[in-house]
């Protein structure tokens, strides 16, 4: 993947943080502890928006019966075609 050099101002106790996390194991460098940061950051807002979007789609469903049963059979049907 192509990179591109950012350059940020920190807090020194945030510096500090990011240090600890790389010499816990946790994290390679600075940059990618940051880059984990903004994919975590950017799967939340993801997230977020579907869960409005789920909020706002209408009436809710409840389920009954066999309603899963049926469901994970057209799930595994149509994984396996």
């Amino acid at each position: 993947m192509a990179t591109e050099r950012l350059t940020i101002s920190l807090a020194p106790e945030l510096r500090h943080w990011i240090d600890d996390s790389i010499e816990s194991g946790g994290y390679s460098s600075a940059s990618d502890f940051v880059a984990t940061l903004v994919r975590n950051h950017r799967r939340a807002v993801q997230l977020d928006n579907l869960l409005v979007e789920g909020l706002n789609s209408g009436d809710s469903l409840t389920p009954e019966g066999d309603y899963w049963a049926r469901k994970k059979d057209t799930l595994t049907r149509s994984v396996s075609e």
